[in-house]
């Protein structure tokens, strides 16, 4: 740092006592209401800070009614204990729910706090140093205070960690443990009660709720280890506290709305830059998955596992590409990668990387295909369009999970042949059922998945892999086919030709 900016942090310090003192409130503040945003956040009761926060006015007035300035903290200490302890009550032991308790108590509580205000009229309380915060008016006796309650916070929040968090990812484990959950429930809530009551001179009643909950919410999008997200949000509490104090001596304004503000604009930053969950991030990792899967299908268009040197012309690529709002530049691409050559004369096919990596996605596709037919049971027209979406997301390791629990098939439901891992695919064994002499009683093999109706129209008729078949007679637009021992079937060409039909010696023999 140069010398005036280390002239602009140290010499408010050096030269005001009441900045050293706002300066070790600040700190506590934001350290701790940091540390139980994390706890409120994850648990989805952030609200809960701001239903005792408006209910503290009251024992702020209570407070200073019996014993003035010096009663100030204890009671708003004690109605903040009480209404979070009422609140809590109301919600284990009635039908009302959690939200309607909060605004029953708060309310109730603001309101009565403001009608002794005005019946009294106090002089000693200042309802905007109140509402709004005055951290460069703290008083040393308050500092005190606010010192023993936020580090006394954060102790027992060390010493009880592991079962808060357990109780705040698993409440039923933590239960079913024998922890003590309602008395975790009333320690949360006397702890936020202190946390609230040391942040009055600080922020505010109003503004303290922003760092009950926007420290946590800002470290939830960099991190999911509560342990992690604790340490992040008391930085950034402890960085906007500081930032706040400094902005408010410089700029003349109210330290409680320069020191939520500057908390925002952390979770702003977060929210826009985070690495992984952040906006920019996943606008990034949408177009990378974008452009991962229209690699992968176009892959496995080029593919042809009768002749590994076909070539697919360039005006059968430009149109599958457009059907896919992609132009050219994504294939030549994929020729700098490696995966694909394009040939002087128009057209374009696998390398032998390019291959194998179609290969990949064609095992994947059919193991996941695999998976949801034995495991869950998903019918046979629906399996295409599942694994299409599934196979861009599975991981490796997961794939071989899914192949180790299945016991390695070779097929799928369909019938197409799995590939090996390293090995090639194996060519579609038969006919076509169209194909299929008359009389010839064969097993079906495989049936094809490119048309969905026609294959609801093969589950209708029984098509289906392993079943016997027999062509009985056979014109320009239909076959009659018995499918076993059943009736005749007429079936149309278009469908036939998407039956695979094998000798059933070579059934028997496999």
């Amino acid at each position: 740092m140069t010398q005036p900016t280390l002239a602009v942090i140290f010499d408010p310090l050096v030269q005001y006592g009441f900045m050293r003192t706002g300066l070790a409130a600040a700190v506590t503040v934001g350290l701790t209401s940091a540390v139980l945003s994390c706890l409120l956040v994850v648990r989805h009761q952030a609200l809960l800070g701001d239903a005792i926060s408006h209910a503290v006015l009251l024992g702020v007035a209570v407070g200073y009614l019996f014993a003035e300035s010096a009663g100030v903290f204890w009671g708003a200490l004690v109605v903040a204990v009480l209404s979070g302890m009422l609140i809590t009550y109301i919600e284990r032991h009635s039908p009302v729910k959690l939200d309607a308790a909060m605004g029953i108590i708060f309310t109730g509580a603001f309101a009565l706090g403001l009608a002794v205000i005005s019946i009294t009229k106090p002089r000693g309380i200042d309802l905007i140093h109140i509402l709004f915060g005055n951290v460069l008016g703290v008083a040393l006796e308050d500092l005190i205070l606010t010192m023993v309650s936020g580090f006394g916070v954060l102790a027992i929040v060390i010493v009880r960690f592991r079962a808060f968090h357990l109780w705040s990812f698993d409440p039923l484990m933590a239960k079913a443990l024998g922890m003590r959950i309602a008395l975790l429930e009333y320690l949360l809530i006397g702890m936020l009660s202190a946390t609230i009551v040391a942040a009055l001179q600080a922020v505010g009643l109003i503004l303290v709720i922003a760092m009950l909950v926007t420290p946590g919410a800002t470290a939830l999008l960099l991190t999911t280890r509560l342990r992690t997200m604790m340490l992040v949000a008391a930085l950034i509490g402890v960085l906007a506290a500081t930032g706040g104090l400094y902005l408010s001596f410089y700029l003349d304004v109210a330290s409680g709305p320069a020191i939520v503000l500057l908390a925002t604009a952390a979770f702003i930053l977060a929210f826009l830059f985070a690495p992984r969950r952040g906006v920019v991030a996943r606008v990034v990792q949408r177009r990378r998955q974008a452009r991962r899967v229209l690699t992968e299908d176009l892959l496995k268009t080029l593919f042809n596992a009768e002749d590994p040197h076909a070539m697919m012309s360039m005006a059968e690529t430009d149109g599958w590409l457009l059907s896919r709002s992609a132009g050219r530049r994504e294939l030549q691409q994929l020729q700098r990668a490696g995966l694909v050559q394009l040939n002087t004369d128009g057209g374009a096919r696998l390398s032998a990387a390019g291959r194998e990596e179609a290969l990949r996605m064609i095992r994947t596709h059919r193991l996941i295909e695999r998976y949801a037919y034995d495991a869950d049971g998903i019918p046979l027209p629906e399996l295409h369009d599942i694994a299409e979406r599934l196979e861009h997301e599975i991981d490796p390791v997961g794939l071989r999970d899914i192949d180790r629990l299945l016991g390695e098939p070779t097929v799928d439901p369909h019938g197409h042949p799995i590939p090996p891992v390293g090995g090639g695919l194996q060519r579609i064994a038969g006919r076509t059922l169209s194909d299929w002499p008359i009389k010839d009683v064969g097993q079906v093999a495989m049936i094809g998945d490119d048309r969905k109706d026609l294959m609801e129209r093969m589950v209708e008729l029984g098509i289906l892999p392993d079943r016997a078949v027999t062509v009985i007679r056979r014109s320009d637009d239909d076959l009659i086919v018995r499918i076993g021992n059943h009736d005749l079937l007429h079936v149309s060409r278009e469908l036939a030709d998407r039956v695979y039909v094998i000798p059933a010696s070579d059934s028997a023999q496999a």
